[in-house]
């Protein structure tokens, strides 16, 4: 591979030229620039050149932010855009990158198309905090109660199987302020006293929390007591992804239930699997398959009746080699079947098979041809 790829870097027809990124992919207000390296495949300068960003494209959006944009050249083979003066939002970007050298080279592939990609991530904000419990029913308005990032309720919210939580919060974009919503967003509750954790999933949409207790309350194991909400936003673009502490509830489920007695205990022991077969149907008396043996072999002892009354002639039986193999050879086919019947797989039969079917035909093309000639020989006479 070595050797090719050098081939490929030095040679008189082709040399492969190689653009890639050589800075970080996600770009900020603060490393506003995108640094890109043109060599070769060995990562060798191809010499000066002029490279330029034909086009930006928000990936999502399809929005194009910038068009023509030269770089500058940092050294032989590193040149860098400044990507933020373009006043890029946040999200990924496709950037296709062209290079043209000083003096025209013919040799030289792939100057033109190149695609990198960068992300745009910026910082948030969340405002407009407010957590309360509600009845299920809706019959009276849900208490809520206001919180300012990074602090923490100072009240202790109660909630049992009939009620909800609902937290309610806004996200928004430090750069332009608009409302935004996150990919990761989790609302976690951790028991006080056994540590356990239980995460529940936003709505991305509407950046709320609507959990219901008493449908949820197989996750928390039944487990009655204190637990502590802890907010967690992150996303690809979001610089200062964080984990917030909101406040303390205390969750009341009905006595009575562990999760022994509901079999909730994700991590005991499970119970042996075990497996039925089919029970095997019942078989016939061995008086029919007697019967049916006996029927099966009834024209065999007819033909010999037969032939003692008619009288068999023996004599024309040609007693030589190929005759007495033939015969050999098709009494042991027959004795294979019945071997198969009473003993044998299919594949074992088909390999004993395989051997009978050679001295067979040998032995049997042999007599018949010996019985051809003598036919022939007795018609001249």
């Amino acid at each position: 591979m070595v050797s090719v790829i050098k081939t490929l870097t030095d040679n008189q027809f082709h040399i492969p030229v190689a653009i890639t990124l050589a800075s970080p992919v996600a770009v900020t207000s603060s490393s506003p620039n995108v640094k890109v390296q043109v060599t070769n495949l060995l990562g060798g300068s191809i010499g000066s050149l002029t490279v330029t960003a034909d086009s930006a494209k928000h990936i999502s959006s399809e929005a194009i932010v910038l068009s023509k944009k030269p770089f500058t050249s940092k050294d032989s083979s590193t040149y860098e855009l400044n990507f933020m003066q373009a006043k890029p939002v946040r999200g990924f970007y496709k950037i296709i990158i062209s290079a043209k050298p000083s003096k025209e080279d013919k040799k030289l592939l792939g100057l033109t198309g190149a695609e990198v990609e960068v992300k745009v991530t910026t910082q948030v904000s969340i405002e407009n905090v407010e957590i309360g419990v509600a009845d299920k029913d809706q019959t009276t308005a849900a208490r809520t109660t206001k919180v300012q990032y990074p602090g923490k309720a100072s009240t202790v919210f109660e909630a049992d199987y009939h009620q909800k939580i609902i937290v309610k919060f806004q996200l928004k974009d430090k750069a332009d302020g608009t409302k935004m919503s996150a990919h990761q967003t989790f609302l976690k509750l951790t028991n006080q006293k056994t540590n356990q954790e239980i995460i529940f999933v936003a709505d991305a949409a509407s950046n709320k929390f609507d959990l219901d207790i008493g449908s949820s309350a197989g996750q928390f194991g039944h487990l009655s007591g204190k637990y502590s909400m802890e907010l967690i936003i992150g996303d690809a673009v979001i610089e200062n992804p964080f984990s917030w502490a909101l406040g303390e509830v205390n969750l009341n489920f009905p006595e009575g239930q562990t999760p022994k007695d509901k079999g909730l205990d994700r991590y005991a022991k499970k119970p042996e699997i075990k497996h039925l077969f089919r029970e095997p149907e019942k078989r016939p008396a061995a008086v029919v398959s007697t019967v049916f043996t006996f029927l099966v072999l009834a024209p065999v002892l007819i033909l010999v009746l037969l032939w003692m009354k008619i009288g068999v002639n023996v004599s024309n039986f040609p007693m030589s080699l190929s005759a007495v193999g033939f015969h050999l050879c098709l009494a042991a086919i027959f004795g294979l079947y019945y071997l198969y019947w009473v003993e044998l797989n299919m594949f074992q039969t088909v390999r004993y098979l395989g051997l009978l079917a050679l001295p067979t035909f040998i032995f049997g093309n042999r007599l018949l041809s010996g019985i051809a000639s003598k036919r022939k020989g007795e018609k001249k006479v």
